[in-house]
């Protein structure tokens, strides 16, 4: 299955996630107006929710997030973790 979902972080930032799941999260796109530190740690990003079972709780989610080596600039860990349960939905 295929779906995305945005965020519109209270900065006026856009937060899309776009994934392919069956039982777990297959596939992750993570597109808009954000900024990260560094540039190419988007990539882990998208790999750390890459695997997450479809049911996977929003601090699970919170704590793979955190733990790629990354700044995020204009969203932070809960708003993506936010998009990523509402494209599961």
């Amino acid at each position: 299955m295929h779906n995305s979902a945005t965020v519109n972080v209270p900065d006026g930032k856009l937060l899309e996630v776009g994934l392919s799941y069956d039982d777990r999260i297959t596939d992750v796109r993570l597109t808009g107006d954000f900024f990260l530190e560094p540039p190419e740690s988007r990539r882990a990003l998208e790999a750390a929710l890459e695997g997450q079972p479809v049911d996977v709780a929003h601090e699970t989610l919170v704590e793979a997030i955190e733990a790629v080596d990354a700044r995020l600039i204009g969203f932070d860990a809960g708003h993506l973790a936010d998009a990523t349960l509402e494209a599961l939905e």
